[in-house]
């Protein structure tokens, strides 16, 4: 049986598919080797899920500066949060060092 949590990252995860692509990472080092949006549960049993956004990993290889990384992070967290609330979900902006957002599913 699916948790609460589960049901509402696959909801955002459905929404932000269809107009981001999902970040892939590396197996064998865990890295992200395709950037795009990251969803994960929220606190356990509260029905809300922690929407992101990863890039590669600066570096002279990559030919992405920390401050491209981290702008794009921003740029693209504040398009996820556009896209679900104009779907109806409540979002909540969060920012530590890194962007990212609370959001709840609307209600049915």
């Amino acid at each position: 049986m699916e948790s609460i949590d589960d049901v509402v990252v696959a909801r955002a995860v459905a929404v932000l598919a269809e107009h981001h692509p999902a970040a892939v990472f590396d197996p064998v080092n865990g890295g992200v080797s395709r950037p795009g949006f990251l969803v994960a549960p929220g606190a356990p049993g509260q029905g809300r899920a922690r929407v992101q956004h990863r890039t590669l990993f600066p570096s002279a290889l990559s030919g992405v500066s920390f401050a491209d990384a981290a702008a794009e992070e921003f740029v693209l967290v504040d398009a996820y949060a556009d896209l679900l609330r104009a779907c109806g979900w409540e979002v909540q902006y969060r920012s530590t060092t890194r962007p990212n957002l609370l959001v709840s599913p609307p209600q049915e």
